[in-house]
């Protein structure tokens, strides 16, 4: 069965040229193009896309706003945000605002691909460059971390991801690492700081000013 998609963005030329590509794809079904919200709004009333792709530019506030909506609306679209910078403020706003995943337009079309495919199975997915940046992000202007075991460094960078939610799947490919790797690094941050709770681990990854909150 294919994916039903919805293609918000307000640059004709970009979205003309993605939907020309996802037109060739047989398990995705292009149901509407829109670059205004109020038309955005009314093809997801009457189309019911599984998933929406909106573009977003820094600029508009007015896109944080509409994705905001989108995810609102029953029954509910999973969001896939692409936007032209990607930083940490701005891929933390849209995932706040209801995206569940993030691409930079600077990506190639199969990392869009990729998003919509995780998207309509249910799944997050951030491009390796979104996926660096929250990295970087989460590991600035913190003290190293303390406990039973001092971590290492990519054992702080999983630990980081598993207290923002991220499942071992998710930080395998944001790490660009096996996920094997990952469980071998849960097991060993677990024994190092004596939790075997994700809830344990975020509260201790706050505690120890790993991540923001």
């Amino acid at each position: 069965m294919s994916t039903r998609v919805l293609l918000a963005c307000k640059h004709k030329v970009i979205s003309e040229g993605i939907a020309a590509v996802l037109r060739t794809h047989a398990d995705i079904q292009l149901v509407g193009i829109a670059d205004e919200d109020p038309l955005t709004l009314s093809l997801c009333d009457r189309e019911h896309p599984g998933v929406v792709v909106v573009g977003v530019d820094p600029r508009r506030s007015g896109d944080v706003a509409l994705t905001r909506r989108v995810s609102q609306l029953v029954p509910r679209p999973e969001i896939v945000a692409f936007s032209i910078e990607c930083e940490r403020g701005s891929v933390l706003q849209m995932m706040q605002a209801g995206a569940t995943s993030f691409v930079s337009t600077e990506c190639s079309m199969d990392e869009l691909l990729q998003a919509i495919r995780a998207a309509a199975a249910g799944r997050s997915y951030l491009c390796p460059a979104a996926g660096r940046v929250m990295v970087e992000g989460m590991r600035k202007g913190r003290p190293a971390a303390h406990g039973s075991g001092q971590l290492g460094e990519r054992e702080e960078q999983v630990l980081c991801l598993i207290a923002d939610g991220y499942s071992s799947k998710e930080i395998a490919r944001n790490l660009q690492i096996a996920p094997s790797t990952v469980e071998v690094h849960r097991r060993n941050i677990m024994r190092k700081v004596g939790l075997h709770k994700v809830a344990d681990l975020t509260r201790y990854a706050i505690r120890n000013q790993m991540v923001q909150v």
